[in-house]
Formats: C-alpha cells, sequence, structure tokens
C-alpha cells in the first residue's frame, strides 16, 4: 500500500508514570528525529536495528545558562540515520557507514552524538544521553513516548524524569509520528542496509522529512 492520507480518531498524548531522577533534561530529539525512529523499528519488529543520531555542532555555553531548572542549556538531537536491521555489523561495513554518514555530517554542519554500539563516537558531544527503544510501548497512536532516555549525572546513567518532555516538542511529536505510521511510512523507511542492496536508496529519507515538514 502507498503512503497516503487517511483520518481517524487519535488519543490525547500521556506522558508515561515511573520512578525517575528530577532534572531538566539537557538533550532531547526533534520531532524529525523521533519519528523516523520509531518508523524504523516499526518496519523491522523482528529485527536488531542500530542507529546514530546527529546533533548540530555544540557553540560554547553561555556562563549564566545553568545546567538544571526551566532556563538549562539544552542540545537537540536533530536527525535520526538509521543503519541496519540485521544482526550487528560486520567491522568493514559499519567503518563504510559511519565514514559516508560523517562526511554528510560536516557538510551539513552536524557531529554524530549518539551510537548505541560505540561510545567513543560521543566523546566530543559533551550531553551525550542513552536512548532505549520500547518496543512494548508501540500503538498505532503513540500515545506514550516510546523511548527511555538515560543522562549521564554524578557519574552514573539515570533515567530521565517522564514528567518532563522527551521531546523538543512531544505533542506535535506524538501527533505526526501517529499520522505517519497511520499512513504506512515505515514501508518507505530506508536504512544503510537499503542502499548496500540498491545505491539509489537514500538513507537520508528526504521524503519522510518533508511529510514531517508538511504535518508540522
Amino acid at each position: 500500500m502507498q503512503p497516503g492520507s487517511r483520518s481517524r480518531p487519535q488519543p490525547r498524548a500521556q506522558q508515561p508514570p515511573g520512578p525517575s531522577w528530577v532534572s531538566t533534561p539537557r538533550v532531547k530529539p526533534t520531532t524529525q528525529a523521533y519519528c523516523k525512529m520509531v518508523l524504523h523499528c516499526t518496519k523491522y519488529l523482528h529485527c536488531t536495528v542500530n542507529r546514530l543520531l546527529v546533533a548540530e555542532k555544540q557553540k560554547p555555553r553561555k556562563e549564566h545558562l545553568p545546567m538544571d531548572g526551566p532556563r538549562a542549556y539544552q542540545s537537540l538531537f536533530v536527525d535520526y540515520i538509521p543503519l541496519f536491521h540485521s544482526t550487528l555489523a560486520l567491522a568493514p561495513i559499519l567503518e563504510v557507514a559511519l565514514t559516508v554518514i560523517d562526511s554528510w555530517c560536516k557538510d551539513h554542519s552536524y557531529v554524530i552524538s549518539g551510537y548505541y554500539q560505540a561510545n567513543e563516537i560521543a566523546e566530543d558531544f559533551s550531553d551525550t544521553a542513552l536512548i532505549v527503544v520500547d518496543n512494548t510501548k508501540f500503538t498505532m497512536y503513540c500515545i506514550v513516548p516510546t523511548i527511555c532516555v538515560y543522562e549521564h549525572h554524578e557519574n552514573r546513567w539515570q533515567c530521565r524524569d517522564p514528567h518532563h518532555d522527551y521531546c523538543e516538542d512531544w505533542p506535535e511529536a506524538q501527533r505526526i509520528s501517529a499520522s505517519l505510521l497511520d499512513s504506512w511510512y515505515y514501508q518507505m523507511l530506508v536504512d544503510f542496509n537499503n542502499q548496500l542492496d540498491d545505491i539509489w536508496n537514500d538513507w537520508t529519507n528526504p521524503e519522510i522529512n518533508k511529510a514531517v515538514l508538511h504535518l508540522c
């Protein structure tokens, strides 16, 4: 079925309950990054997927901005790069993928800021986060965030307070991700595995980026 527009009533977005470390988050995914994360995991529910998160190159933090609180300095994961949906990639293939993506990031003034296999990749990005996708929370309506975000605080990885928004704009991310799932856009998502099969497949997913922008 080709992606198309279908209307369906949607429940209101909710924030998940649960114990957590109380702090204002320093890093958040944008709507585009969150939606592509959901689409990648939905397309390959039966597989282990791995991926990159990229952020804009950081500017020096203004000294008067606190690290916590409503005026805290924050960074955004501006995009999500789907890598592989098979078993963990062999080192040579992974190295090729990272080289290509790193070059693309430099052309767009981005930096690789998250990758669950190699912490070393994020060593030049101070606001690193660990993001775990919980596929038990997957529904067509995306009522609650499907991710658990862990931030480095006091020399430990601690879960983000669920009472704070997980995304740059969670109501928008919930609405758009639900619309994309309802329209079967996950079938269009291309990861690096797909480009290895056909060089014309574009892992930057411009059509999905356009759809997200159109729905904003």
